[in-house]
């Protein structure tokens, strides 16, 4: 965790910017750049809902504390793992999913495990509902057959984070949009409305992280989408909510 007791001398790369952008022009632009960093971190491109080592990177060195515990209850491809290795808080740092891809992932059920001592910051990247299929398991949120179901789902997520995190602690919840049926759904808001229900988290922080080039943003299919988008009504999805949620006492 950051000091900032001498905060007349405090310099350090953790920002508290609420836009952050992966390459543009920076004049006089009150906005984070990504920065880019000699990670040297094994990530398979192959997979889908790769979330960038910066995201971890940023909330594990301003919220743990020293000796805390971090626990990514959807490990994905093991990015958050990879960034406590790099940061040397590999040991103090627990993930789990249901569909485990590296041996340090343990198998777990985020709307139900438990952890065996509580974790004082949670990194939380769910499905974006049925964007992507990760599985055929049935507690798979990505296999929810409605939105309501889904954030159904979330809640209970939510309420199992909400007892496996320490009074005091922070959760990071990273979760972007969806269009169904020609509307923009604003998934984002809504599951995090569902950490917050019943007052057990408040929301510190909302971020927009730029998700950089994609496959529908790169030369290769911009016409085609630019097109699509004007003949549709709608725009181009550039950015990832990011929730700063912090435990209610």
């Amino acid at each position: 965790m950051v000091n900032t007791k001498d905060w007349r001398e405090l310099q350090d790369d953790i920002t508290t910017d609420s836009l952050w952008i992966s390459s543009v022009s920076t004049k006089n632009r009150p906005m984070f750049i990504i920065p880019k960093r000699d990670w040297e971190l094994k990530n398979s491109a192959e997979f889908h809902g790769l979330f960038i080592p910066e995201i971890p990177y940023q909330f594990i060195r301003r919220f743990l504390p020293e000796n805390g515990i971090v626990w990514d209850c959807f490990g994905g491809s093991g990015t958050t793992y990879r960034v406590a290795e790099y940061l040397g808080v590999q040991n103090n740092c627990i993930l789990t999913d249901l569909n485990p891809t590296q041996d340090y992932i343990q198998f777990g059920d985020a709307t139900t495990h438990k952890l065996e001592k509580k974790a004082d910051l949670i990194m939380c990247h769910p499905p974006y509902w049925d964007i992507v299929k990760y599985s055929d398991n049935e507690n798979d949120g990505s296999n929810c057959k409605s939105c309501e179901d889904f954030l159904d789902w979330m809640e209970k997520v939510a309420n199992n984070c909400y007892n496996n995190l320490n009074k005091d602690g922070y959760l990071i919840l990273v979760i972007g949009n969806c269009y169904k049926d020609g509307e923009e759904l604003t998934l984002g808001v809504w599951a995090k409305d569902r950490f917050c229900k019943d007052k057990k988290f408040k929301c510190k922080a909302h971020i927009i992280k730029d998700y950089g080039e994609t496959k529908g943003t790169d030369g290769k299919n911009y016409n085609l989408n630019y097109v699509r988008q004007l003949r549709g009504g709608y725009n181009n999805f550039y950015g990832d909510n990011i929730f700063i949620l912090k435990k209610n006492k």
